[in-house]
């Protein structure tokens, strides 16, 4: 009998032991030195080979390059203009076989210099297919050119050029004014272009120049096109405004005011993220246009989305990284972390991804391979670690039964007793977090989860903390952003009301036992009106949260 009941006691043990999920992780596969230049575009991914180029030399004779590698680090080709001038910062444009009014044409890729040149190269080997040019003012082509059907758009120094994507054949040429990495944006209807002098193009499908808004400082990278009309980010002096174009009126409204030196922007489907030198930023435009969310970094560079719901942004200070946001389809900011390398430092470049591959470049010519550790989705992986000792663990406390029972030994016993206590008391934080996560969620019915319409409009978008007392007193803060978890919301808001608490630390993790010295029965907190269940350093929270804490 007590055989069986150890077996049981054991099994149940293993059972309740949790199964972690195997955490993705990056490893260095290989890198490159590229010399004396910086990568400050993205690395393209096309046709299961990799694309990059480099610039900004300032010493001796060395050139600005474009260098094809495979995914295993080979470099296959390189390509040096030598008339190039500085600043070569136009990405890199891949274009798939096709054909059109124009005439057919293979795979592509395109590459604007600094010296006004457009070139189509094969990417199989670099060589050339056409080439064409562009006017020069201290520099040529540094923004990003925009596919339209069978033709390229290509944002010159001073306006804009539409060449036939089969031979290069000039379609017409416009002059706006002079532009620094002011992208080009194609639509149905026109195209749009910014410039230095803060003036926002429209140039009809014909290369005649339409109207224009004056929006007051620079625009260095190309609209973005939304329902309701135009996103970008001016460059001002000593700030940057997110600002919406109407299309149709050129109205312009001003929907954040932030850091100089702006990013380029990026955009999936409605949810637009912008940077800056103070924040990254996200706005939602459905009927119509609203800051989402923001997270402390400076972001001057590009941005690129990973596979999965992340976005990476390359942070430009000395110690350099990459911020990982996790983003849900409304621009939440669910979490963020740093990305680091062996070579950090400044870095402008956004990552490209690959099957299972990460390519990262900086400022100090360094391009990286990361490959990704993580089982592919068809075959999810777990740590198995904890698995695995919970199994020895089992086997053990068998054979102690199997002794116990056999010899009738007291001290067996005895010891299988204390092993059992000592494993439960080991477990019992893991086991009471595993309980709580699947626990259905009590909704308190006294207790506000939703938008106080006496709370200042300021605080919508926001995440709010409530301290209820329970005699009428109650203290209401507001205006947070990104906070990831009970515990950092609550020490950022007491500090904030200035306010003293007593904070117990329990082998189920922290306790908020008074606030101000009243602490009745200890205090609780709820989440957007339900009950939390979790130790307030391991409950996550949204960026719009409403937490309230009430003393029981």
């Amino acid at each position: 009998m007590r055989f069986a009941s150890t077996f049981l006691i054991a099994t149940l043990l293993l059972l309740l032991l949790p199964l972690n999920a195997a955490a993705e992780e990056w490893s260095l596969e290989w890198e490159v030195d590229l010399g004396e230049g910086y990568i400050t575009t993205s690395p393209v991914m096309f046709n299961e080979h990799l694309f990059v180029r480099t610039s900004g030399f300032w010493t001796a004779e060395e050139r600005p390059q474009v260098f094809s590698f495979t995914t295993e680090g080979m470099e296959r080709w390189n390509r040096t203009s030598p008339t190039t001038v500085q600043h070569d910062l136009s990405p890199l444009q891949p274009v798939s076989s096709g054909q059109g009014e124009c005439g057919s044409w293979p795979d592509l890729l395109l590459i604007g210099w600094a010296d006004g040149v457009i070139e189509a190269v094969h990417p199989s080997n670099g060589s050339p297919v056409w080439s064409a040019t562009s006017s020069v003012n201290g520099w040529g082509i540094t923004g990003a050119m925009a596919l339209d059907e069978d033709h390229v758009v290509v944002p010159t120094r001073n306006g804009m050029q539409r060449h036939c994507l089969s031979d290069g054949s000039l379609d017409f040429s416009t002059n706006l004014s002079l532009g620094w990495r002011n992208g080009v944006l194609a639509t149905p209807e026109a195209f749009w272009q910014g410039d230095e002098e803060g003036r926002l193009w429209m140039v009809n499908r014909n290369g005649s120049v339409g109207p224009s808004v004056d929006v007051g400082g620079s625009i260095r990278h190309a609209p973005l096109a939304v329902g309701t009309g135009l996103l970008v980010h001016v460059q001002y002096p000593m700030e940057s405004k997110i600002m919406h174009v109407d299309t149709s009126t050129l109205a312009t409204t001003t929907l954040l005011t932030s850091g100089p030196s702006p990013a380029i922007p990026i955009q999936q489907g409605n949810l637009t993220v912008f940077g800056d030198s103070k924040n990254i930023t996200s706005v939602l435009c459905q009927a119509t246009c609203m800051i989402i969310d923001q997270v402390e970094s400076i972001m001057n560079g590009e941005f690129s989305w990973a596979p999965s719901s992340q976005i990476y942004a390359p942070i430009n200070t000395p110690e350099g990284g990459w911020l990982v946001i996790e983003v849900d389809a409304q621009g939440r900011f669910l979490s963020n972390s740093t990305f680091n390398t062996v070579h950090d430092g400044y870095g402008t470049g956004a990552p490209a991804f690959g099957t299972t591959s990460l390519f990262l470049g900086n400022d100090a010519g360094w391009l990286m391979a990361y490959t990704n550790s993580l089982p592919s989705a068809d075959a999810p992986g777990y740590d198995w670690t904890p698995l695995l000792g919970a199994l020895l663990i089992a086997i053990f406390s068998t054979v102690l039964a199997a002794i116990t029972r056999s010899n009738r030994s007291e001290w067996g016993l005895r010891l299988f007793t204390i092993m059992v206590l000592s494993l439960s008391l080991l477990l019992l934080p893991d086991i009471a977090q595993q309980w709580s996560e699947r626990l259905p969620a009590v909704n308190e019915p006294t207790v506000q989860g939703s938008w106080d319409s006496s709370w200042p409009e300021a605080w919508l978008g926001t995440q709010v903390v409530v301290f209820d007392f329970g005699d009428e007193r109650k203290v209401t803060l507001g205006g947070f952003l990104g906070h990831e978890s009970v515990e950092s919301l609550t020490e950022a808001a007491l500090e904030d009301a200035d306010l003293i608490a007593e904070i117990e630390q329990t082998d189920l993790g922290p306790y908020l036992v008074s606030i101000d010295g009243q602490s009745g029965g200890g205090w609780e907190y709820f989440v957007d009106g339900e009950r939390g269940v979790l130790a307030m350093d391991s409950a996550s929270i949204e960026s719009t949260t409403i937490l309230h804490w009430r003393v029981v």
